[in-house]
């Protein structure tokens, strides 16, 4: 039996004012949140023509009819998310630790993912002198280490985001292929610090009813911070998800193929510096690898790219200006048994500019503006709420204005 969205809501309202009492067993409790929904308006033009020659990946040649240009005005609220927290003294050096967060539909007051309560990062676990221990659904050790300088903070689920070209390839709209993911059934492990440094380890299980694949998913990393100074390298093992053949044209794709596995893999190194308490700046380089074998001659068999993108934020008073660039090279590919393969048209770049007014420490007004141009072949997309994924080779340009409130 199917449950309701209003039970669900309901369920997480129930929760919430039993927190006082829960409060008696914790040492410490904590209710939080982050709201920030915009008025988007967007524009998707200049989708490759029919009769365009395009990667191999993508068909050889785009066929159909003309693609239209099209246009839209819609609320969004990202990412934003009501939480609960708390850890409880153990003695010894020893805390239990838990959060409970959920997405919250600030524009419409439904749960973006139908069924899905606490969809955020949902975990409980030990700290204490050996680290930290967690097991639930988190963000993996790779996303959670790299790409941190948040775009005016809001740019978690925002078309704002460096995740949409720095962390996908430009095959496809499938989220199989993204290192930029949240992990169920996830244990992460968190080093002690020692001398700036923190090693972290992650481990999805890949729990698939009816699935003999493996679909685990191995994420490690490690990282130095100590003054204006943050830098990290990770990387990410995707075991048969099949990052490729859910993205290239059907005619490639190995998902049927009996005894076909996959190994996608991405490794990237971010470095950050804080150049006063009110300007800061970051790049990322990534290098992003799909691999699949024991398909038949002329199946898909890998693509290979590199993406790389900077970031930067200054504070004035009670403004905030923000701005971000990041590209994705067109890459290189092989087919089974050594049939040719071309990735023309696969790059990608997108700029993103923004500022904010602080009405107060938790309150702030923005605008954003973002400019994402696909090569001829590629579906790069940082489309939201309502919007359709755009057709290959189509350019996307959105603006808006916002509200943010943390709580």
């Amino acid at each position: 039996m199917s449950i309701s969205k209003k039970t669900l809501i309901a369920a997480a309202v129930s929760a919430a004012c039993a927190l006082p009492l829960m409060a008696q067993a914790q040492s410490s409790v904590t209710v939080y949140g982050k709201l920030y929904p915009q008025i988007s308006n967007y524009r998707v033009t200049d989708a490759s023509a029919p009769g365009t020659a395009v990667s191999t990946l993508k068909g050889g040649t785009i066929t159909g009819t003309a693609k239209a240009d099209v246009t839209g005005t819609q609320m969004e609220s990202s990412n934003s998310r009501l939480g609960f927290r708390g850890t409880e003294d153990l003695g010894g050096n020893l805390k239990a630790i838990f959060q409970l967060e959920m997405a919250l539909g600030v524009d419409d007051g439904a749960l973006p993912t139908a069924g899905v309560l606490f969809g955020r990062d949902t975990f409980v676990g030990l700290s204490g002198g050996f680290g930290t221990v967690r097991l639930g659904s988190m963000d993996t050790v790779y996303k959670s280490l790299g790409d941190t300088l948040s775009f005016l903070g809001i740019s978690s689920g925002n078309f704002v985001a460096t995740s949409n070209v720095l962390s996908k390839p430009g095959l496809g709209t499938s989220s199989s292929a993204s290192f930029h993911t949240r992990q169920g059934n996830s244990i992460i492990y968190e080093s002690p610090e020692y001398v700036g440094f923190q090693g972290l380890f992650g481990y999805s299980l890949g729990e698939v009813a009816g699935s003999t694949r493996s679909k685990a998913v191995v994420s490690t990393g490690v990282k130095y911070e100590k003054g204006p100074i943050y830098v990290a390298l990770m990387h990410e093992i995707h075991n048969d998800l099949f990052g490729g053949s859910n993205n290239v044209a059907a005619a490639l794709s190995n998902i049927g193929t009996a005894g076909a596995t996959s190994k996608d893999t991405a490794t990237r190194v971010t470095g950050q510096y804080k150049f006063t308490s009110n300007t800061r700046a970051e790049v990322n380089l990534s290098r992003l690898k799909y691999s699949e074998s024991g398909g038949t001659t002329g199946k898909f068999a890998d693509y290979r790219t590199t993406t790389w993108s900077l970031g930067a934020e200054h504070k004035i008073g009670a403004f905030t200006l923000a701005a971000s660039y990041a590209q994705a090279s067109a890459g290189d590919c092989s087919l089974v048994g050594g049939v040719a393969c071309s990735t023309s048209g696969l790059d990608g770049k997108m700029l993103s500019l923004g500022g904010s007014y602080a009405l107060s420490k938790r309150t702030a007004l923005y605008a954003i503006f973002a400019n994402l141009t696909n090569g001829a072949s590629a579906t790069y997309s940082n489309l939201g709420g309502s919007a359709a994924k755009p057709a290959i080779g189509a350019d996307i340009r959105q603006a808006a204005l916002g509200i943010t409130h943390s709580f």
